[in-house]
């Protein structure tokens, strides 16, 4: 089966989660991607798959990978708008995103060692 480096993988969930910030806020107009709906209904689940497959394709650590995106996007956010008096507090809720969004990520990664582990069987 196929693998990616860490790095890559990393570099992928980063950018995913910068590009889905920069891409809501400035569709919506917000100066904060989660102030809009789109962020909820449309980036997490995008995110969760994105999650799974980097998961599944990079599983030595997949659980660091979940702490990325959200990484990027903090980034972003700083880099738009640094002068933000509840920052702090948007750094914390991005941490609690990103353990969140470790289940997928660990869960792409016991997909994969499932898959082998099964086809080594045979």
């Amino acid at each position: 089966m196929t693998t990616i480096p860490f790095r890559s993988a990393a570099a992928i969930a980063a950018a995913f989660g910068a590009a889905g910030w920069l891409a809501i806020g400035l569709l919506t107009h917000r100066t904060e991607a989660w102030d809009s709906e789109y962020y909820f209904s449309w980036f997490f689940p995008s995110l969760a798959v994105v999650m799974v497959g980097l998961g599944y394709f990079a599983p030595d650590r997949p659980g660091r990978l979940a702490f990325l995106p959200f990484a990027g996007q903090a980034v972003v956010m700083f880099v738009r708008n640094p002068t933000a008096n509840l920052m702090p507090l948007g750094l914390i809720l991005l941490a609690v995103y990103g353990a969140v969004f470790m289940v997928p990520a660990v869960a792409g990664g016991a997909l994969r060692r499932w898959l082998e582990a099964r086809s080594a069987r045979r």
